[in-house]
C-alpha cells in the first residue's frame, strides 16, 4: 500500500511538475519503466513518463519555433497562442477524465495520456509553424 501511495503521489508531481532532462530517475519509475504494463502503479508511471518526454520535445520545438519569428510582434503571437494553448489542453482533459478527486487509480494514467497526445500534437504544429510554407527539410 505504501508503495502504491508513493506511486500515486509520484506521478502526480511529475505530471504537475516535470522531471527536469537528464534528472536521475526515482527508483520506482525506474523499476515501472522496466514493465509498464505489470500494474496500475507501474501504468501510471510510464504514462507520467511519456508526457515528460514529450513536453520536453515541446519545449525544445517552442522555443526553436519563436527563435525563427520574423519579429517581437510574431514572438508575441506565438506565446499568446502557446498559453491559450495550455489552457485549452488543460481544460480538454479535465473535461475528459474529470477532476482527480472524483476518480480512481487510472486517472492518472488516463491524464498523463491526454497530455501527451496534446502535447505531441502541439510539437508537430509548431514543427510546421516553423518550416513554413516550404516544408521543412530533415537533415
Amino acid at each position: 500500500m505504501k508503495n502504491t501511495v508513493h506511486a500515486i503521489l509520484l506521478s502526480g508531481l511529475l505530471l504537475a511538475t516535470g522531471a527536469q532532462a537528464g534528472a536521475a530517475l526515482d527508483p520506482a519509475m525506474q523499476e515501472a519503466l522496466q514493465d509498464c504494463d505489470r500494474n496500475q502503479m507501474s501504468m501510471n508511471l510510464c504514462a507520467a513518463h511519456r508526457h515528460q518526454q514529450a513536453d520536453q520535445a515541446l519545449n525544445r520545438q517552442y522555443r526553436e519555433t519563436l527563435a525563427k519569428q520574423a519579429d517581437d510582434v510574431s514572438r508575441q503571437r506565438l506565446r499568446a497562442a502557446q498559453r491559450a494553448w495550455i489552457a485549452f489542453r488543460d481544460k480538454d482533459c479535465l473535461a475528459a477524465n474529470g477532476p482527480r478527486e472524483e476518480s480512481g487509480s487510472i486517472w492518472p494514467l488516463l491524464q498523463a495520456d491526454c497530455l501527451a497526445r496534446h502535447t505531441e500534437r502541439r510539437t508537430e504544429d509548431l514543427k510546421l509553424q516553423a518550416c513554413g510554407m516550404e516544408g521543412c527539410t530533415e537533415p
